[in-house]
């Protein structure tokens, strides 16, 4: 019943349920990572952690994005507004670094590197997630990774080398469902990524 599981030496530690342990390591995490965002970008200093604020900042904490990922996994759910739709018709701000016709990049609120810039289409024309992509959609697949490479090298990233990250679906981790490329760089990244 309500006994803690004891291991082979009578030790209570054995018997922690180990999805606690994983929600314990991520959320040590967010929070190490709101707390190195802040000494490596100073202007963020100014934010103050909000835990019901999710990963982006918005309103939406995790049973918001549980339920985002259901109706995405379901089919449904794309035509819904995003957090990067208010941010391309500049309803939020954003820390933007680079902008043409068909992209927006700009700096991740919550970076996971000193250099950490999200690159967006624009016009998600269906793209809420990479596997839905189409034929149709090559052309600008093509352009979000050489908008990728521009944002790289105009944040000095070229010669020391990057990651570009595409998050796809729950197991992927994706929090937002508007197709976005993650621009990693400023340090040492680490292998394997997940």
């Amino acid at each position: 019943g309500l006994e803690p599981r004891r291991g082979a030496r009578g030790d209570a530690r054995a018997g922690i349920h180990m999805p606690a342990i994983k929600l314990l390591q991520c959320l040590v995490g967010i929070m190490l990572a709101a707390g190195a965002a802040r000494a490596w970008r100073p202007h963020l200093a100014r934010r103050t952690l909000n835990p019901r604020a999710g990963i982006f900042g918005a309103a939406q904490g995790l049973p918001a994005r549980i339920a985002a990922w259901r109706r995405m996994a379901s089919g449904g759910g794309d035509d819904e507004i995003t957090l990067f739709d208010k941010i391309v018709k500049g309803e939020i701000p954003a820390d933007i670094v680079y902008q043409d016709d068909v992209a927006l990049a700009f700096r991740d609120i919550a970076p996971q590197a000193p250099t950490h810039v999200l690159v967006i289409p624009k016009d998600r024309d269906g793209l809420s997630q990479l596997h839905k992509a189409e034929e149709r959609h090559k052309a600008l697949l093509g352009h979000l990774m050489y908008v990728a490479q521009e944002v790289a090298k105009q944040e000095e990233l070229a010669d020391s080398g990057f990651r570009v990250v595409v998050n796809d679906g729950i197991h992927g981790q994706q929090s937002v469902f508007h197709l976005h490329l993650h621009v990693l760089g400023g340090r040492q990244l680490s292998w394997p990524p997940g």
